[in-house]
């Protein structure tokens, strides 16, 4: 007896000395972001001194505990991540991997696009350039490139201060010329099967003891307060009419809790430096947000098809101010009353409003029988680029610049100037998530995508054709559109469900809807299918 304690008593001190030497025994409440929208009142970072919190000894319980209030620390920053896993890492520094599998199936009426249409329109043979018999067929696609991978690391708290980093990849790169040999790019079966690695998000954000948090690194555009703005439907990210993007950026935030007893009423407010929308630009772009949210006022709410969670209401206000800057193309290139060589300069703006309403909001903690909306109002000049592909069907030709890229969509360069369009998008779902521990949602919901005065653009223009510039190439290098278009409109239902808390699985069927300059119309109908594996 007396041997076996001994040896017990020797065990329990090489546990004890492998944790001191090598790991960290974790301070849960450490690894909560004070700001975090999603904390509960006392389980910050800081006590009110602002020295760090107590430590404890951890259980299986506390280590289930620990990876959701782990998760939870990036809440804020990352509300479009899977549930949390169990794959962490103990030390100094804690770590955490995550990601999904996700493998798509599509059936589309013609043949517009490739897997991923974004905010491109849909053509047939009146409005699309060769091929006009292949684009007016059916197609179906597989693809995996949407599966994602990410790692999350948190500091311990040091005087105050806290640090969070976070890399996130996934394989949706432009394809560039690694499809194969002879296709266009975004064409070939060897995008979908030889994909690159890319990143989406690099960032570290720091978290201060009284002035907020600071953010450097590639992360969403604070155009729409983004991803919180990101529709709840299967299209690859995003669908039409959402900003959506992620930048090198430097931005400062900070979260004020207005009611001081319960801490329930908070205003965000933020400010970013941002890279520019074009490769030739010399001024960054500056975005800057406001956003009152109330976590008394608890919703479940889908952020794209893997951020799956509890939302409090929030209405967001947000702006961007971006420049454009360059040199007026010559030779070849069409005048449209342009002096080869002549510079121009000019700044645009635009705004965003983002809502979450909760109409039937969660009670007592428990998920099911909810209703949310989620919308989406933009409105300005030049902020095409905030939009995945959205260029109208313009050609990088018709912006008449020299060497530069991502004018195309935003303006075009007339009698030495920038001419931007003016852009308005707007998106609204419902979702409703029903009585059984919101396993299962139904979503309806619309986005469009709107350029007001394209319409006198292409006018004066004089359209598209011989010995004036190309439209824009379509997304699976079939066709370049003849003509741009003014209006598109999708609109959607979807189907899902969690068969277990890591495998869910979506059923949508939607409607493309263009509207081009010359009167034409465009229609794509899909039905996709879409399962995940959460990890």
């Amino acid at each position: 007896m007396t041997t076996g304690k001994r040896k017990a008593r020797a065990l329990a001190w090489l546990a004890a000395a492998l944790l001191a030497a090598g790991g960290w025994t974790p301070a849960f409440a450490d690894n909560l972001t004070p700001d975090s929208p999603y904390s509960q009142p006392g389980q910050t970072a800081t006590n009110q001194s602002g020295t760090p919190s107590g430590s404890q000894k951890a259980t299986q319980a506390d280590m289930d505990q620990f990876n959701s209030e782990f998760h939870n620390s990036f809440q804020n920053l990352m509300p479009d991540a899977p549930p949390p896993g169990y794959s962490t890492m103990m030390g100094k520094w804690v770590t955490t991997m995550y990601g999904f599998v996700q493998v798509d199936t599509v059936y589309d009426s013609n043949n517009s696009y490739n897997n991923w249409p974004f905010n491109a329109a849909p053509a047939n043979a009146s409005v699309a350039s060769g091929n006009g018999s292949t684009v007016d067929s059916p197609r179906f696609g597989m693809d995996v490139n949407n599966s994602r991978i990410g790692f999350a690391l948190s500091s311990p708290v040091y005087n105050g201060y806290k640090i969070r980093a976070l890399l996130e990849m996934d394989f949706l790169a432009s394809p560039g010329g690694q499809t194969i040999s002879g296709t266009s790019p975004g064409s070939g079966l060897g995008y979908v099967t030889n994909p690159i690695f890319r990143i989406r998000h690099f960032f570290f954000d720091v978290t201060t003891p009284s002035w907020g948090n600071v953010l450097v690194g590639q992360y969403w555009s604070l155009f729409g307060w983004q991803p919180y703005n990101i529709q709840n439907n299967l299209q690859i990210a995003p669908g039409p009419g959402t900003a959506y993007g992620r930048f090198p950026q430097i931005r400062w935030y900070k979260i004020l809790h207005m009611d001081e007893l319960s801490q329930g009423l908070m205003l965000e407010p933020a400010v970013a430096v941002m890279t520019p929308p074009t490769t030739t630009g010399g001024i960054p772009a500056f975005t800057e947000g406001l956003k009152l949210s109330d976590s008394h006022l608890m919703t479940e709410m889908m952020i794209g098809d893997t951020g799956k969670g509890q939302f409090p209401a929030s209405i967001g206000i947000s702006g961007i101010e971006q420049n454009y800057s360059g040199y007026v193309g010559g030779g070849s290139k069409p005048v449209y009353n342009n002096t080869s060589n002549t510079g121009f300069n000019s700044w645009t703006a635009a705004g965003a409003v983002d809502l979450v309403l909760p109409i039937i909001p969660i009670h007592n903690d428990k998920p099911g029988n909810n209703l949310t909306l989620q919308a989406e109002y933009t409105w300005g000049q030049g902020d095409a680029w905030q939009f995945p592909n959205l260029s109208f069907g313009l050609g990088g030709a018709t912006v008449n610049t020299l060497g530069g890229q991502g004018f195309a969509g935003n303006g075009v360069i007339m009698n030495n100037q920038f001419l931007p369009l003016d852009i308005q998008t707007y998106n609204a779902d419902l979702q409703y998530y029903f009585p059984d521990d919101a396993r299962t949602s139904i979503v309806v919901g619309i986005a469009v995508d709107n350029a007001s005065n394209l319409q006198q653009i292409s006018g004066a223009l004089g359209g598209f054709g011989a010995n004036l510039p190309s439209g824009g190439g379509s997304s699976n290098g079939l066709y370049t559109y003849l003509e741009p278009d003014t209006h598109l409109t999708f609109t959607y239902v979807d189907l899902w469900h969690d068969f277990t808390p890591a495998v869910r699985a979506g059923l949508e069927f939607g409607q493309y809807d263009a509207v081009y300059v010359g009167g034409a119309n465009a229609l794509d109908n899909r039905v996709m299918m879409s399962w995940f594996y959460l990890f």
